[in-house]
């Protein structure tokens, strides 16, 4: 069978708190996007990886590997794949690339094996912040670790997108959260963002799309900013997706009537 791992960006991202278990509370807006990994995927007699270009890391470290592993463990069921990966979305870009793959993956399973649909957020939310999302896709907001959703009407959107090809690490970016915090701005509200690309309300849009990690990346990643700046010369709104480094804007909101 073939998959489609579909990719997602952030309308809007904010860390509201470090939690005791280590792991942070966001609260976001996901948008998924018409970018794609593809994923030959198949039962078989023994585990086989594969994948297009190679990876520069062991199929242990691999996330997809993370979400089989947890889905055996908190299902029980025990079973083998035969797995093509043909990478497309960039690694280390804010996109889900790795999670859009594990999401598939759990989403392939959850088919197979009738998973409901809460027993299968639970186990994405083990796996990674945006694998529960992903496994659905559309539109929402998350909060929690990215485990409580509330699907809204999906938006839909011209986006166009900037790899710089710098890896940005999640985990380096959260340390920098949590070193700055008592500096950091907290802008703008997911709600009235949607509400705002519901209305096709340019002012709106603007005043509430915020990614919170721009303050700890763009310091360290100057030229980030600038595709940001330049991309928004022409475009309704730019942002930058999840920890970095994909800068994406959005050109036109379908179907609604714009008010500037």
């Amino acid at each position: 069978m073939l998959l489609k791992a579909y990719a997602k960006v952030n309308l809007f991202l904010d860390v509201l708190s470090k939690r005791d278990d280590g792991y942070h509370n966001i609260l976001t807006l996901f948008q998924s996007i018409p970018l794609y990994d593809e994923i030959e995927i198949g039962f078989a007699e023994k585990e086989i990886f594969t994948s297009d270009p190679i990876l520069d890391f062991p199929w242990e470290k691999n996330i997809i590997k993370k979400a089989i592993d947890t889905f055996k463990k908190l299902t029980g069921y025990n079973f083998k794949l035969k797995i093509h990966l043909n990478k497309k979305l960039p690694q280390g870009g804010g996109i889900g690339g790795g999670s859009a793959d594990a999401a598939a993956l759990l989403k392939f399973l959850k088919e197979h094996y009738k998973i409901s649909n809460s027993d299968i957020i639970e186990i994405g939310s083990k796996v990674g912040g945006d694998v529960p999302f992903l496994i659905f896709g559309g539109t929402a907001i998350a909060e929690g670790i990215g485990d409580k959703l509330t699907f809204l009407e999906p938006l839909t959107l011209d986006f166009e997108f900037k790899f710089p090809g710098i890896h940005v690490s999640t985990p380096e970016m959260y340390n920098e959260i949590d070193n700055n915090w008592n500096n950091l701005k907290h802008l703008g509200d997911p709600m009235k963002l949607y509400e705002a690309y519901k209305e096709g309300n340019i002012r709106k849009i603007r005043e509430n799309s915020f990614n919170i990690f721009e303050q700890a990346v763009f310091p360290k990643y100057p030229n980030l900013k600038n595709i940001k700046e330049e991309m928004s010369k022409n475009s309704i709104v730019s942002l930058m997706s999840g920890s970095g480094s994909t800068i994406f804007s959005i050109k036109s909101i379908k179907s609604h009537n714009i008010i500037a």
